[in-house]
């Protein structure tokens, strides 16, 4: 019997490591806290939708240390962010996403040498 080699599907950006993943996971928290943000004002419970998936993506991010106070920044950018994001235009996802990255990993940089 031959054996299949699965190839890995091309990804929007191509990046060395694990940064693919990273931006994988933003992206689905990006789109849960736009559709959270969506559902709140009409009263549905957003746990449900909302991912929260910021300590794993920081914990990639190789942060050494993650506060409370670094958490809760990140949860304000992400709700800035996320609600420039339009559901149905997945390049402008994309683009969203990325942008968001390189905003992510210049504040950290930022962070760590106060």
């Amino acid at each position: 019997m031959k054996k299949n080699k699965f190839k890995r599907p091309p990804s929007l950006f191509y990046f060395r490591g694990n940064t693919d993943v990273i931006l994988f996971l933003l992206e689905r928290e990006l789109k849960g806290g736009k559709v959270s943000q969506l559902c709140a004002p009409l009263g549905i419970n957003t746990e449900f939708f909302y991912p929260n998936l910021g300590t794993l993506i920081l914990s990639l991010m190789d942060l050494p240390y993650r506060s409370e106070s670094l958490m809760n920044w990140y949860e304000k950018k992400l709700h800035k962010w996320s609600a420039k994001v339009d559901l149905d235009n997945h390049s402008h996802m994309a683009e969203i996403t990325l942008d968001f990255y390189y905003f992510l990993k210049r504040n950290f940089e930022k962070r760590l040498k106060d």
